[in-house]
């Protein structure tokens, strides 16, 4: 590979088959021939190839002969590498460069370093604000929340143990226990859901008996079984007839809470779904607050993913139901199948949804959804009638995250990141699904979240896969700032919650690091009675809003 800008775009010098030698140039799809040769090869030997880059001149060569030499301009400079589609042998590789070309790179280098120091000098700084010791509960899962009704955000951490589900709320200024309760009704439920489903204040616990082949939920205020009903039977595709659906879980998240009716407080409705090893599902369940089996949904259109979103596309006050290329209603009413669908899975890849940006993207509040649509890329859908607006075939997308990443555009942007032959590979769109940014920190990452450091409407993307890529992201393609700072006995790349825990809107870094909650925040006040960005996170999704600092 010459001129490497990414794994999706380089200048290739291979053999091809057993009977060609070729020079392509490569942009995501496309790859266009500037040169070949029809010639054998012996595998019983090594070749020596050769390739020399000399401005906008591309000379090839095998065992020292020059075989040919292309013109091409499209990508002026990039790495080297190399890169197989089929069982092979190195010898050796090197990589050279003339003291002009290095010298050159080094001058780039420093540019780019000059650029992004100052493009980050104007951002706060990050520094140490609360550290929470909770190694009395050791290894266990942390989160913020109301668990138990308290009318404000603690430190929740949860963990099974042989008397059932227990959860510890901690205040966060003093890290004081607030409460310690072990649900002793809980025991023995997999694939759990905290959440309040009834509406009295407090998260209930909702999980799968598989043993008794039920579904449960106990009261977070009583730790009583206010529901407990059969679960139901296998849809028509996946599964035994008439079998119980426990035996064909999803193999990611089972039960989501969301809202289908319009008399009720908040997200007391829960769908349960199917599924099978790979991420793909097949049917959904829906529960009322009552554990109440209200109708089931099939796939017959399009296979379900690898999770579930939801919004109000039609204003009235229901949540509507995106369980892959599908839109359903709160009734269990199928609304339409993305415009070429239908035949999904034989386009290559696992043929279902990897994550989705469901809201309000568009520059005039209009909802859209922006699909990570594994091996057929990118889809950006109109969510009043699935039809297709845009598609981008940037590879196997498998990540996506919609945020206001330029705020000198109207509507929300998309970042969205490869996986499986292309890994680390991340493009940007705007809300019309024009591309407008494209990097490639490094070959682990899928994307990541927005965080709203600032205060001031730009969000940033935050990485945390590698060295290389950990920090904040800019619209540039520029890592502004790493949220490191004095007092943490780490470099990053540790588990992290991204949200506000201070209480001015903006987010904090919390890192969770050997039976520690490290909080990391902004090294300045944000300005009083200032308008201050304050959006509301869903899943993939931030949702633009404002409130007045105080």
């Amino acid at each position: 590979m010459l001129r490497y800008q990414d794994l999706r775009q380089y200048y290739f010098f291979d053999f091809e088959g057993f009977g060609r030698l070729v020079l392509y140039h490569r942009k995501d799809e496309a790859w266009s021939v500037l040169a070949d040769q029809p010639r054998g090869v012996d595998r019983s030997r090594y070749y020596r190839l050769r390739a020399v880059c000399e401005c906008s001149w591309i000379r090839c060569f095998v065992d020292g002969e020059l075989v040919f030499s292309a013109f091409d301009e499209r990508l002026p400079s990039g790495r080297s590498g190399v890169r197989t589609n089929t069982r092979c042998r190195l010898h050796s590789v090197t990589i050279t460069a003339s003291t002009k070309a290095r010298a050159a790179f080094a001058s780039h280098q420093d540019a780019s370093t000059r650029e992004w120091t100052a493009a980050g000098e104007q951002y706060p700084q990050a520094v140490l604000w609360k550290r929470i010791d909770i190694s009395p509960w050791w290894p266990c899962s942390v989160r913020y929340g109301d668990a138990r009704g308290a009318g404000h955000k603690e430190l929740i951490l949860e963990k099974d143990t042989g008397e059932g589900h227990r959860i510890i709320c901690l205040d966060i200024n003093t890290s004081q226990v607030q409460s310690d309760r072990t649900y002793g009704a809980a025991r023995g439920l997999t694939r759990p859901a905290i959440h309040d489903l009834d509406g009295c204040g407090a998260e209930d616990i909702i999980g799968v008996d598989l043993a008794q082949d039920r579904l449960r939920m106990v009261s977070g205020r009583t730790g009583e079984i206010t529901a407990d009903v059969e679960l139901p039977r296998t849809g028509p595709y996946r599964g035994w007839r008439n079998d119980t659906v426990g035996n064909w879980l999803h193999s990611l998240r089972v039960l989501w809470p969301c809202k289908l009716r319009v008399d009720t407080k908040g997200a007391q409705d829960l769908l349960f779904r199917d599924g099978d090893g790979a991420g793909t599902g097949y049917s959904f369940w829906s529960f009322d607050d009552k554990l109440n089996l209200q109708w089931r949904a099939d796939a017959h259109g399009a296979w379900h993913g690898m999770y579930m979103w939801f919004c109000d596309v039609d204003g009235d006050g229901r949540d509507e139901i995106l369980p892959g290329y599908e839109l359903w209603d709160g009734d269990g009413k199928r609304l339409w199948t993305m415009e070429g669908a239908e035949y999904i899975e034989d386009s290559g890849g696992a043929g279902h949804i990897d994550h989705a940006a469901f809201g309000p993207i568009s520059g005039d509040g209009g909802i859209k959804i922006g699909i990570a649509g594994s091996d057929p890329g990118f889809f950006l859908i109109d969510a009043q009638d699935g039809a297709v607006l845009r598609q981008h075939r940037y590879g196997h997308v498998q990540g996506i995250y919609a945020g206001n990443f330029r705020s000198d555009l109207p509507g929300l942007e998309m970042w969205m990141g490869d996986r499986w032959g292309t890994y680390g590979l991340l493009n940007m769109v705007s809300d019309t699904g024009e591309p407008l940014g494209r990097m490639e920190p490094d070959n682990v990452s899928q994307g990541g979240p927005a965080v709203n450091w600032s205060g001031d409407g730009e969000e940033l993307l935050f990485l945390n896969t590698s060295e290389a890529a950990f920090g904040f992201w800019d619209a540039a393609c520029r890592r502004v700032l790493q949220p490191i700072c004095d007092g943490l006995p780490f470099g990053g790349l540790r588990n992290t919650i991204i949200e506000d825990v201070y209480g001015d809107a903006r987010d904090e870094i919390s890192y969770i690091h050997e039976g520690t909650v490290y909080i990391v925040t902004q090294d300045t006040p944000y300005p009083t009675g200032e308008n201050i960005y304050t959006p509301t996170r869903r899943m993939d999704i931030s949702i633009p809003g404002w409130s007045v600092a105080e």
